[in-house]
């Protein structure tokens, strides 16, 4: 190849080196850019919070507590939507299948981080076809009997059940959620005997509960508030370390005899996977600024709520988490479904 000739070849690989690079800026640009715009007019009509439990219930209370001063931020309506069945499933489901436009949002909570152990036959994946958005908050469960039953204290609960082997049973929001797993490890530790009966959510079991359908339940601490003081049921003990601040003198497990014993449910907010990076943005700022509210902070103490908005890779970060956590307790207590 002459002088010339090589020249001109240089110049040729260099110009196509520089188009290249042009052209891979561009396509990189291309979904920052996409994403902005998509962010920019949104949003521009009404958005649906599904809540994948039954009305009444931790998770519902939650939604309808941080809805109002959600559509402020937003300049739109938030309209909760319940739909439950299959430990949060159907409504995972739901929202995993929408269009990823920021319209159908979904209240994520530990169900879903622990499904994929628990239940490997899904329609939808509940880790990777959610995308994060933002933390919500954070609440102890509540250990709690019906008032027909004739136990006042844990120990008490204890001795009865060692008494009538095979004839208690306990409710929870269904099976896999939090408060199963939860109380399945209470009940291994001190030889509890108590027969599982899942609901649809924590409101259904504490219906039955204040009625005497079922001997105990397990739900968060704010639902059952109502019934506390009605004295159709009772407290027997808080899941956090400490005890909680709305039920200063229930004791926690840790208290009874379970040493460094730790657990709660929490909830952010979810999107389907692929929403704009801008959307998931805003909305995860909106969501920080929601639970700043000075009204939703007076109402998540009182009921022994703390707040965990943030972003979404904090969130991410939870969801791993429980996953890791959970996943060998499934195989341990054996709950695969099958």
């Amino acid at each position: 190849m002459d002088k010339r000739n090589s020249r001109l070849w240089g110049r040729a690989v260099r110009c196509l080196a520089s188009a290249s690079l042009g052209l891979a800026a561009f396509l990189a640009a291309a979904p920052a850019q996409a994403s902005g715009a998509a962010a920019s007019g949104y949003p521009d009509k009404p958005i649906r919070l599904i809540v994948p439990f039954s009305a009444g219930g931790q998770f519902d209370y939650i939604a309808r507590l941080v809805a109002v001063p959600l559509g402020k931020e937003l300049g739109q309506s938030i309209i909760v939507e319940n739909v439950g069945g299959g430990g949060g499933n159907l409504g995972g489901a739901k929202v995993a299948n929408a269009p990823a436009d920021g319209y159908t949002l979904l209240e994520y909570g530990g169900n879903f981080a622990i499904a994929k152990h628990l239940t490997p036959n899904l329609s939808f994946d509940p880790i990777a076809d959610l995308a994060p958005v933002s933390g919500l908050s954070i609440a102890p469960h509540v250990v709690l009997v019906s008032s027909a039953l004739p136990v006042k204290t844990f120990a008490e609960l204890l001795a009865y059940a060692k008494a009538h082997p095979g004839k208690l049973s306990y409710g929870s929001p269904g099976v896999g959620s939090s408060m199963h797993l939860t109380f399945e490890t209470i009940k291994q530790h001190f030889g509890l005997d108590a027969i599982h009966v899942p609901y649809r959510g924590g409101s259904n079991a504490l219906n039955d509960l204040a009625g005497g359908q079922i001997d105990m339940g397990i739900v968060a601490v704010a639902p059952a508030m109502p019934f506390l003081a009605s004295g159709k049921i009772r407290a027997l003990a808080v899941t956090s370390a400490r005890r909680a601040v709305s039920l200063p003198d229930v004791p926690s497990v840790a208290e009874l005899g379970y040493p460094g014993f730790d657990s709660g449910s929490w909830a952010g907010i979810a999107v389907p996977k692929n929403t704009p990076r801008g959307i998931v943005d805003k909305l995860a700022a909106a969501v920080g600024r929601a639970m700043q509210d000075p009204q939703v902070l007076r109402a998540l103490e009182s009921q022994s709520f703390t707040p965990i908005s943030g972003t979404p890779e904090q969130l991410r970060a939870l969801i791993d988490e429980e996953s890791a956590r959970y996943g060998p307790l499934i195989e341990k207590l054996g709950l695969h479904a099958d």
